[in-house]
């Protein structure tokens, strides 16, 4: 037996010896030379794949910017022809069907322009996990979220895909729209490369000239936008390019170099963290099924929390409650979204967008503030009221506060220090001020409101809320005006406008700059002129009046600032258009699916009925009217630390104002009451966008705008205070029976 097992030994050990010999000389040639050569292959196919996945991912970019230029630019033309044939058809192009058609091009512009803002990274988010975690940890942080928004997106994909094949299916077309003569040979070519078999029973609809407009052109653009930002979120999530967005040619890269992570810099708070919120987020999704209403609220909670884009939060939660909850599938969500896009009111917003960045990226914004310096210059603090004045005068033209603190911050700011005035205050009172573009008519955060909170049995127009923000911003201004005199009354005369202080030199130097701004200064006036109806020649003798839609008169700001820019001040070239158009698309990209999900979010509420159970509850809790004009404004105000004025409005505004309505506040009262509150939010830690859009725009920390802003805080909550307590100042202007149709209970 011992001679059998020292034969096996040496059997075992002539094997191994031969195997391990056989392995070296293998590693010695021929092995390692395989194992370079597929080193060098995979690497070179790794590099080969991502220029690939680039440069088709560029490509396609372009081809979006392409259509979201030439569909916005067309939506302008349309809306513009529509009131050319209402008013002036002597004037206006023979174009069948534009308002309808308009609609049409919107979802292309909103869906193509969230695909870009995915590219671009410049999807709303509440960015904490930059706040709270170091570079690597957020980065984990961002791939989970990425991760969940591709997930969350192909669900859409799917989803959409199936809502364009039932309406190939039963051939549903768009109500008031027609085929346009030579349109039905190209869209019978795309019906039938469409990817697919024909639905069982059925055959491909064929199209005629003049026939109905098929549904499913504007419908299939969900499926092709969803499948692009799966593939942009799954390439975030896959290779961790969480930082640095994309910039397409004609885009500037952003000054300064990104903060490189030293080695070593992660502490237990980052790892508890950066675990256990994805860990948490993980586990709530797996005890959906257990408990729904309750996890699905923290789930979307802390997928904000987490730095998730707000939209996956918002898209989350509605399929996760129509799924659980309301019993029903994905495509009555992406039902409710689709029909949540036929609002007419919705055309202002990319209208707006669009005139506030020609206005910017031209003279207009320059011009106005030369108008206002000349003619507050010469008073005590002059520079600094012409900064209040002349963002006043500019939110009533772009509807946006964080358009308005770049346009006329980056101008004034360095004006102010160099004639000495101190740069707390001149932070303070710029960032202030340009929250007044929410509050001084046009603002989109009241059209916005107006769309969710309207009801068939209560609609709200958005320009009742305009009237309504009048009084109450030139209320806001007129202490930030008064605060200034107090202020800068030591500031000495500023040294440009020093010399000859008559009356006659201050006239002179007034009457010069008004020739260089009269064309800016009639682009308010026919705004508001034309939706309230005041824009009329009859004084004179001429039969003239201009009366337009809100939607009209964002889409002839739009004309008129490219009419202005391009052919009078020719200050915006030609060439960069373009480029102005593809931004406004992606800037409407990001508020448009948020917008949309939002909608589809709140018609299961509605039908849920939590609202009036919300409402109910709050009535048996509150006694009072005072009570609840308190409680309500404390709670906005902490809302407004930790969450947009968009988000907020689209959330919360559904919910609280049938509340507001049983304690019987008036329904544009409170709206802009609301919307106060979520000004001064722009204006406070930690989602403060004034304060970082400020800090960008100065060139200082957040920590010194903060600084700057906290005199002024208080001086807004002042006015917030004298808002929701005197009803009069935000109803007065409105008509008789816009006053009377919305009794108290």
């Amino acid at each position: 037996m011992n001679k059998l097992l020292d034969l096996f030994d040496s059997a075992v050990s002539a094997v191994d010896k031969a195997i391990r010999g056989g392995a070296r000389r293998a590693w010695d040639g021929w092995l390692s030379s395989l194992l370079v050569v597929l080193v060098i292959v995979l690497t070179g196919l790794f590099i080969l794949v991502d220029r690939i996945v680039e440069r088709t991912d560029r490509v396609v970019a372009w081809i979006e910017r392409a259509l979201i230029s030439l569909a916005l630019l067309a939506m302008v033309v349309l809306t513009f022809n529509d009131f050319l044939a209402r008013d002036y058809p002597k004037l206006a192009m023979d174009l069948r069907d534009g308002p309808n058609l308009s609609l049409v091009l919107m979802v292309w512009v909103g869906f193509l322009g969230a695909s870009l803002a995915t590219r671009q990274r410049k999807h709303l988010a509440v960015d904490a996990s930059d706040r709270l975690l170091a570079p690597a940890a957020a980065r984990f942080v961002k791939r989970f979220t990425a991760l969940v928004a591709a997930i969350l997106t192909w669900t859409l994909t799917k989803a959409s895909w199936a809502l364009v094949k039932e309406s190939l299916e039963f051939e549903d077309t768009v109500e008031g729209l027609s085929v346009w003569r030579g349109m039905d040979t190209v869209l019978n070519t795309i019906i039938s490369r469409l990817p697919g078999q024909p639905l069982p029973g059925t055959d491909w609809p064929l199209l005629e000239a003049g026939g109905a407009f098929p549904l499913w052109v504007a419908q299939v653009v969900l499926p092709i936008s969803f499948f692009m930002i799966t593939l942009r979120f799954g390439a975030i999530a896959l290779l961790g390019k969480t930082d640095k967005p994309v910039l397409e040619d004609d885009e500037p890269a952003q000054a300064g170099i990104p903060t490189q992570e030293k080695p070593g810099n992660r502490t237990p708070r980052d790892v508890v963290l950066a675990g256990l919120l994805p860990g948490l987020l993980a586990g709530m999704a797996a005890a959906i099924a257990l408990s729904s209403g309750w996890m699905i609220f923290l789930a979307a909670v802390l997928m904000v929390l987490v730095g998730a884009p707000l939209f996956v939060a918002i898209g989350t939660a509605a399929i996760a409650s129509a799924n659980m909850i309301g019993g029903y599938d994905t495509v009555a969500v992406i039902t409710d979204m689709f029909e949540a896009t036929k609002k007419h009111e919705l055309l202002a917003i990319p209208f707006f967008v669009l005139a506030g960045n020609l206005m910017t990226q031209g003279s207009i914004a320059n011009r106005l503030i030369d108008v206002a310096r000349a003619l507050l210059g010469r008073t005590p603090g002059g520079l600094g009221l012409a900064s209040v004045l002349a963002c006043t005068v500019f939110a009533a033209i772009s509807g946006s506060s964080p358009v308005t603190v770049i346009a006329i911050g980056s101008i004034m700011y360095p004006m102010l220090i160099r004639e000495q005035y101190p740069s707390s205050y001149s932070m303070g009172v710029l960032t202030t001020a340009g929250g007044l573009g929410i509050i001084i008519p046009p603002s989109v955060p009241m059209i916005v409101y107006a769309i969710v909170v309207s009801t068939p049995a209560a609609p709200i127009p958005p320009s009742e809320l305009f009237l309504g923000g009048v009084l109450p911003g030139l209320f806001i201004a007129a202490v930030l005006m008064s605060y200034t005199v107090y202020r800068t009354r030591k500031v000495p005369l500023s040294q440009d406008l020093a010399g000859d202080t008559t009356w006659s030199a201050w006239g002179a130097n007034l009457l010069k700059a008004m020739r260089r701004g009269i064309l800016a200064m009639l682009l308010p006036l026919l705004i508001l002129g034309g939706i309230y109806g005041f824009l009329t020649l009859e004084p004179f003798g001429i039969d003239l009046a201009i009366k337009l839609t809100v939607t009209e008169a964002a889409a002839i700001a739009c004309v008129y600032a490219l009419v202005v820019d391009l052919v009078f001040h020719r200050e915006l070239k030609l060439r960069k258009l373009p480029s102005v158009l593809a931004d406004s698309g992606v800037m409407m990209g990001s508020l448009f699916l948020i917008l949309v999900l939002a909608i589809s979010f709140n018609r299961f509420l509605t039908l849920e009925q939590i609202p009036q159970q919300a409402a109910d509850w709050l009535v048996t809790q509150i006694d009072s009217k005072l009570a609840f004009i308190i409680l309500v404004n404390i709670f906005l105000l902490l809302l407004g630390c930790v969450m947009d004025v968009l988000s907020a409005i689209l959330i919360v505004a559904p919910l609280l104002a049938p509340i507001a309505a049983r304690f019987g506040l008036h329904p544009v009262h409170f709206a802009i009451m609301f919307i106060v509150n979520l000004e001064i939010g722009y204006l406070t830690p930690p989602m403060g966008i004034n304060l970082f859009v400020a800090s960008t725009v100065f060139k200082r920390s957040v920590v010194d705008v903060i600084k700057g802003v906290i005199p002024f805080l208080f001086l807004m909550i002042f006015c917030l205070l004298v808002v929701a307590f005197f009803e009069p100042l935000s109803i007065a202007l409105l008509p008789a029976d816009a006053v009377t149709q919305h009794p108290a209970p």
